[in-house]
């Protein structure tokens, strides 16, 4: 049994979902409608629709009448992408119950995953007139009308959010980012300076606060306050990336893989935080040190992509081609759809000069490309060195509608082209 989903819940909600869980096999237990409204709100707050599902099913077989049961049961319907069906069982019961604020806040999140925040916004605003969790609800509230554009009451809920609970962390961050897109920081900087001057222990305010220095690339007062956050929460993991972030704008390799290492043991992700420490260190062409952390974060998650693609540019950089290879490889295996993974490979064999490899690659991979010039480019080149001017012309021609005007920065890549006249002359004629 996994307790760890239990973290940020009382003991009495544990103790009542695994009484739940455990009938099954100690025999059949009584619960109340309230109790297995407080075992619905569990499943459906972790996301786990077998629960939800179980738990449903118990309460329609006792309480067939009860709107808290029908409430999960169109909770379940949503979690299954039921939404029709959903909707339907919430309008009869906010039928026969106008003012239930349980079922407008319901409404609320129907509207909002099904993208009509107008209506999400109404519906979460009846929600508030009992005056229960309005942090969450203005939270809410403030993300619909960011949906629609209307940033000042996006601003002004993301606020009142905060007014209604200061450690309100998502509203915090929602806040900051949404001042960060409009260009506002020195507002969003006076904003969090006030708040954690009147609420010194928000931990969130203070995070919220390194971010903003950090955008406005203040990184000492950045540090600042990340230390501030973990002084006062030192599982705050977030803090420590966004801390080792401003040593590492500030040159200081060291302390900035110190607060990557600190992290270790608050980090869901050890993968990622190992990953970040060799990045660090190959941007600092410790190739050594880079392929070790590199190495562990594979170890800690064999599927992670991005982890093997920056092991193939270590090894590229320490001169090790053949491995390099293979990592890129098994970076494409892992995530084909990643255009840079493919790229590294064909940058690597265009290096090395294994044209016929990177040829291969490149017309094996480019129909699916997100950015498909990256790749017809390199494949351009590969048809120069290769001596293929039937397919070199006639991939110029077919891509001249889409990226006839880039053409002449291929001259600038591959300087050797200049010396061909007729490429010279077709480049000019259809790169317009």
């Amino acid at each position: 049994m996994n307790n760890d989903r239990f973290h940020n819940y009382s003991a009495g909600v544990r103790d009542l979902v695994l009484a739940f869980e455990s009938q099954k096999i100690k025999g059949e237990r009584y619960f109340d409608v309230e109790q297995l409204d407080i075992i619905a709100n569990f499943y459906l707050d972790t996301a786990d629709a077998k629960g939800l599902s179980q738990v449903v099913s118990q309460g329609e077989s006792l309480f067939p009448a009860s709107s808290e049961i029908k409430l999960h049961r169109s909770h379940l319907l949503s979690l299954q992408g039921e939404y029709d069906k959903s909707l339907a069982i919430l309008k009869e019961i906010e039928a026969a119950e106008p003012n239930n604020t349980d079922v407008s806040y319901s409404l609320g999140m129907h509207y909002s995953i099904t993208d009509n925040p107008k209506m999400a916004i109404d519906y979460y605003l009846r929600a508030a007139t009992d005056g229960y969790e309005l942090d969450l609800i203005y939270g809410n509230v403030a993300d619909e009308y960011y949906k629609i554009h209307n940033i000042e009451e996006s601003i002004r809920y993301y606020k009142l959010s905060i007014e209604k609970n200061p450690e309100e962390d998502r509203s915090l961050y929602n806040l900051a980012c949404t001042y960060d897109e409009q260009g506002r920081n020195e507002e969003s900087e006076a904003f969090f300076v006030q708040h954690v001057t009147e609420h010194p222990y928000s931990k969130g305010g203070w995070y919220c606060l390194g971010c903003v220095y950090g955008w406005l690339s203040l990184y000492e007062k950045a540090a600042d306050a990340y230390e501030y956050a973990l002084a006062i929460d030192k599982t705050l993991f977030n803090a420590y990336l966004g801390l080792s972030e401003c040593y590492r704008k500030l040159g200081n390799l060291g302390r900035a893989a110190q607060a990557l290492h600190d992290s270790l043991d608050y980090a869901d992700d050890r993968a990622y935080v190992f990953y970040s420490l060799g990045h660090l260190y190959l941007e600092n062409h410790n190739f050594a040190t880079a392929s070790v952390y590199l190495h562990d974060s594979v170890k800690e998650d064999p599927t992670f992509a991005l982890a093997w693609n920056e092991l193939g540019r270590c090894c590229a950089c320490s001169g090790c081609m053949d491995e390099a290879a293979g990592y890129f490889r098994r970076a494409i295996d892992l995530d084909p759809d990643s255009d840079e993974n493919w790229i590294n490979l064909a940058d690597l064999y265009l290096y090395i000069e294994r044209f016929e490899e990177a040829c291969s690659l490149l017309e094996s991979s480019r129909l699916e490309a997100v950015s498909r010039f990256e790749f017809d480019s390199r494949l351009l080149y590969c048809y120069f060195k290769l001596g293929r001017r039937n397919r070199l012309f006639s991939l110029l021609q077919d891509d001249a509608k889409d990226f006839g005007p880039l053409y002449h920065s291929l001259l600038t890549l591959y300087p050797e082209m200049q010396n061909d006249v007729e490429l010279v002359n077709t480049i000019e004629q259809i790169g317009k």
